[in-house]
This record gives C-alpha cells, structure tokens and sequence, in this order.
C-alpha cells in the first residue's frame, strides 16, 4: 500500500500532496538542506494530527511539521510526511487586557504584534523573517532576535503551551492537573 492510501484513510485527497512538484516545493526551508518528502499534508485540526501521529507510528514513517519554513537549520524539512500547519491554525486571542495572547502555531509572528500593538505591546522574540515566521517556528525554535537578546526570547515570555505527543496525548502547561496527567500517561518520557 503506497503512502497516498495510508493517508487518504486520515485526510480528504484536497489536503494531501503528492506530486512530485509540491513535494519539491516543500522539500527545503530558508537554510540549505534539501530532502524531498514523500508526501505533504494540511490536517484541520487535533484529532487529525492525533491519527497522522497513529499512521505514522504503523507504517514506519516520521512526521515533521513544518509552519513557515523560515528555519535555518533544516528542521522545517523531512523525506517523511511533512506536516503543513501553515493554513489552518491561524487563531489567536488576545487575553488580560492584551498583557497575554493566545495562539496557533500558523498565525505570523509580526501579525501577532499588530494585534498587539493596540495594547501598546508586543511578543518578545524579534527573528529577523518576524514577517514570514509563523509562531510555532518561533516557540519551538526559541526564536529570540538582536532586540531582545536572552531575556526576551520564545522560552522566557512563553507562559505556557499545550501540545500534543505521538501517543496522541495532549496536555497543557497552564491546567496544574495536567503535569500529574503527563506523569501518569508518558512514563516513558
């Protein structure tokens, strides 16, 4: 069964490209490294990456998720299934006033501080591609930038962050109940 079958049980065929020139297309990011994946998916949402996570597990295959492609480094790039969360995840809720925001990993870094900019602030990593860069490169990077140095970067003003492993688990660092949770379904961790 080729990997196109594996993944139309997961997502409709609309959100699964496997022409060899989309996969091209994605098979770098903003540094130098090329590796062309086998296909590239747009999952909607949790439960859809929950079972990429499932299929990926059964059919020896590793998931790279990709938002902007901004990286450096490669790390936005797979001869895996590369995971485009770049479309569909692109909320955010401003909380406290604007002291907080609230976001999905595709929405862009600079759009965040426009949100913000109404409340007179701003997010404290300032990457360079800020304009290109989607949040979950910058969170997951720990993007900082030449204005904020180490005092400002993604992992200290992140307060805090819910996500999700390969055993389809979720969890988020703000509810206290959830480390307990995180102790008690991923011991192996």
């Amino acid at each position: 069964m080729n990997i196109g079958t594996h993944l139309s049980k997961v997502l409709p065929p609309e959100r699964i490209k496997m022409k060899l020139i989309d996969r091209i297309a994605y098979a770098g990011d903003a540094g130098f490294y090329q590796l062309i994946p086998q296909a590239v998916v747009m999952p909607q949402n949790e439960e859809e990456i929950r079972q990429l996570f499932f299929l990926s597990a059964e059919i020896k295959c590793p998931l790279v998720f990709r938002a902007a492609g901004t990286s450096l480094s490669g790390q936005a790039i797979t001869d895996g299934i590369l995971v485009d969360i770049g479309k569909y995840w692109l909320q955010s809720k401003v909380i406290e006033a604007g002291k907080s925001i609230l976001v999905q990993p595709g929405i862009i870094g600079s759009r965040v501080n426009s949100i913000l900019s109404k409340f007179g602030r701003k997010i404290g990593p300032d990457p360079a591609s800020i304009n290109a860069a989607m949040m979950g490169g910058i969170l997951s990077n720990n993007a900082s930038g030449m204005c904020c140095g180490v005092t400002y970067n993604s992992y200290h003003t992140l307060r805090s962050v819910r996500f999700m492993l390969p055993s389809g688990n979720t969890f988020d660092t703000s509810l206290n109940d959830h480390y307990s949770l995180f102790e008690k379904n991923e011991p192996q961790i």
